[in-house]
């Protein structure tokens, strides 16, 4: 059941949520990078920050199941990185499967808003951690004689886009404590609104370390101190008091507005260190242009150190009026020192804005997807204004010019809608990568596996649905296509088995393919299996490599003689058709028996809206993808033909097309039927070509693709349909599996 919290809470922890799982993916990313040959410290260094932010939000948020699992996992890197033990395959596992743990931990986190539910969970994987960690510090420790590490502390490059995210949830957090701190009474004694400030502050803090910001983290530290002071006195917090933290918080945004300016460079690669120092000098400089009245009066030798150390403890005014009520110094000495403050000019403070700009925000998904869905009833309503009965024929210059111009900023708007939801498969692939991995381990193949193209970016809600497809085929790569040890080193192979997995544009589609060299298809084991099923309707030698090939994606086949807790119950790759279907992408298979196979999944950019253009056949419309479309030709009796098998062929400057009759795949009767009489539509599709005869081009318009009725069923060779301008309804031709259903 989920915990009571107020909005402004449950904000806060739908943030968390995404940020641990992001960093958990991290985690997971630079673990699989984990070399025998190299030094791993970098790596291990980035890991231990990854856990150690998820720790502190957690421990801001009073997560403790998470918090204890965290911390655990970081003395386990610890146990790497300060006591030079040589991680073992066991630990890393370890570690991947504490992942795993904190992914269920902040699972519960996103529905219950506490984490007190995962508790067994995470207890029974923080006694296995410490476990690990004891049984590899008595390794160590029986080692007979001293192994002398060279190892460099060299801090992890950081991304600019990592800085800007840093700088925006520090400006976000500052913004709470500022809200709270004005929310802050004179008159009582406000103890749960400074732990609320006390742990925004010891978040920057800890992400401040976490990026190597050591003046800015020290800062923090201080600022804790304060707070610190003035939880455990009990005592009212007086106006000075309020004013004390507001101007901290004042300073801490100032200190950001230097990382702005100043963010880490990187001329050196694999070495942070002249990086580190610079920024460490700006940060340091920006301080001093903004040092408080304290530290002035000491630089003046007014005050000695200690002395003003004494009074920042009790400090619950200006720290001058407490120094002038100690006798400690004249009022005027503390005025001269306000005048040299108030003469300080930020230098390094950026020229264009005071604040600091955040560059980007988080959106709730259903929030996306409702704003695609009322572009989508934009570019409908727009149709039917356009092709509107009572505007037909009239001469409306004025009209057309600025539904043009209407027009031009709708399609502004679709694309920029379009790109807010493109995302990089970089976080898909990752967790393939961890597939992979496991499975290799699994079935005692080893595995070397390649991923490229995973910066090419794909509308998210296509990507959820490609998932799946992804995971069957490689399960199947792994289990079915690499052969075992013994097989590859008797067929001359390497021992490690190699799969590929790419993803690269194709003009509006995105492939996918996973490529390995294992056994490759078996036609003659799958045909059979095929026959015995009773799946082969006609001549078994009349079925192509494609046709044959098409009966592993039937639901329950398989042609393993054995079943695993991976494959073998034939359960697999039919999903994988199903949702590609539903996404209307398709996948091809190239395979040579002994060597390897490829799967090539094709997929559309978007799924929602496309260009197309729209038919007539007979009293019904139909729509096809533009990009599908090479051109119109009006025929002579002459250029059709007719096959051996009596099929029906186009010559079209001397390329014999196979046609197409639309009324006849639909069963339409009031349609053309003599082709010389209708338009013919040369059509391609993943190098095939085909004339589909039509009635009449209707038009071109952007298409809002629908999902067909639940009680029209699945309707071969169409993928969807849309809404005209005049209200009727267009039906979407599927051209790949039109052509596949009548000339393959």
């Amino acid at each position: 059941m989920a915990k009571e919290i107020d909005e402004e809470t449950k904000e806060i922890i739908v943030s968390f949520v995404s940020e641990g799982y992001e960093r958990l993916d991290d985690s997971e990313a630079q673990l699989s990078k984990l070399s025998d040959e190299e030094d791993n410290t970098p790596i291990l260094n980035s890991v231990f920050r990854l856990f150690h932010s998820v720790k502190g939000s957690a421990g801001y948020l009073g997560f403790e199941v998470i918090k204890r699992l965290t911390h655990e996992a970081e003395t386990l890197l610890d146990v790497f990185l300060k006591e030079h033990v040589t991680p073992t395959q066991d630990a890393i596992d370890t570690i991947y499967d504490t992942i795993d743990v904190l992914r269920t931990c902040i699972g519960i986190v996103e529905k219950e808003y506490d984490d007190s539910t995962g508790s067994t969970v995470a207890d029974t994987q923080t006694k296995v951690l410490t476990s690990v960690i004891a049984r590899l510090r008595n390794k160590e420790q029986e080692q007979s004689e001293p192994v002398e590490v060279n190892c460099i502390e060299v801090s992890e490059l950081v991304s600019a886009e990592m800085i800007e995210r840093f700088i925006g949830e520090c400006a976000d957090l500052m913004d709470r404590a500022e809200k709270t701190a004005l929310s802050l009474q004179a008159v009582k004694t406000n103890t749960e609104e400074i732990n609320d400030i006390f742990r925004t502050v010891h978040t920057i803090k800890g992400n401040s370390g976490f990026f190597g910001y050591s003046i800015l983290e020290r800062y923090c530290m201080d600022f804790e101190s304060f707070l610190d002071a003035q939880r455990k006195s009990g005592n009212t917090c007086s106006e000075a008091c309020i004013n004390t933290i507001i101007g901290h918080i004042d300073r801490i945004r100032s200190l950001l507005r230097t990382v702005i300016v100043h963010p880490p460079t990187r001329e050196l690669a694999g070495d942070t260190t002249v990086s580190k120092a610079r920024t460490e000098a700006d940060i340091k400089q920006s301080m001093q242009e903004y040092k408080p009245i304290g530290e002035i009066l000491v630089d003046m030798g007014a005050v000695p150190g200690e002395v003003l150390s004494q009074a920042l403890q009790e400090q619950e005014r200006p720290i001058g009026e407490i120094l002038v009520e100690k006798g400690v110094v004249a009022r005027d000495t503390v005025e001269e020192a306000l005048k040299i403050q108030r003469a300080q000019k930020p230098a390094s403070e950026p020229e264009t804005s005071h604040d600091i700009i955040r560059k980007e925000i988080r959106v709730d998904t259903s929030k996306l997807d409702k704003l695609f869905e009322l572009v989508g009833e934009l570019i409908t309503a727009e149709a039917m204004v356009i092709n509107n009965p009572d505007i037909t024929g009239l001469k409306l210059d004025s009209f057309n010019k600025s539904f043009a111009r209407l027009n031009k900023i709708s399609r502004e708007i679709q694309e920029t809608t379009m790109m807010i939801r493109m995302i990089p498969l970089d976080g898909l692939f990752q967790k393939m990568t961890r597939l992979v991995r496991d499975l290799s381990r699994k079935c005692d193949r080893p595995i070397n596996f390649f991923v490229s193209g995973q910066d090419t970016e794909m509308d998210k809600n296509v990507i959820e649905q490609v998932a799946d497809p992804l995971v069957h085929i490689l399960r199947n790569a792994v289990d079915h296509g690499i052969e075992s040890r013994e097989k590859r080193t008797a067929s001359g192979k390497p021992e490690n088995g190699t799969i590929r997995l790419n993803a690269k544009y194709e003009g509006s589609e995105i492939w996918i393919t996973v490529q390995d060299d294992g056994a490759g298809l078996n036609r003659e084991r799958i045909l059979n299996k095929a026959i015995e099923r009773g799946l082969v309707k006609t001549d078994p030698s009349l079925l192509s490599d494609s046709d044959v090939w098409a009966f592993i994606f039937e639901p329950g086949f398989s042609t393993a003689t054995t079943v695993s807790d991976v494959s073998g119950r034939g359960v697999g790759l039919d999903v994988v058709k199903k949702n590609l279907d539903r996404i209307r992408g398709r996948i091809d298979i190239l395979t040579t028996e002994g060597q390897g196979t490829e799967f090539i999944l094709a997929i559309p950019l978007t799924m929602a809206i496309i260009d197309g253009i729209t038919v007539r056949v007979g009293s019904n419309r139909y729509s096809l993808p533009l990009n599908d479309i090479i051109e119109f030709v009006k025929i002579t009796p002459a250029q059709i033909s007719r096959t051996e098998k009596n099929e029906e062929t186009v010559n079209i400057r001397t390329e014999f097309l196979p046609l197409i009759k639309l009324y006849e795949v639909f069963t339409i009767r009031d349609a053309i039927t003599d082709p010389t009489e209708g338009i013919m539509i040369i059509v391609a599709n993943n190098g095939r070509k085909a004339c589909l005869l039509i009635d009449e081009v209707v038009g071109n318009q952007q298409i809002v693709v629908k999902s067909l009725s639940e009680y029209l069923g699945k309707v071969e060779g169409i993928s969807g349909c849309s809404i005209l301008g005049d209200g009727s309804v267009s039906f979407i031709i599927d051209t790949g599996r039109l052509m596949s259903l009548r000339i393959d």
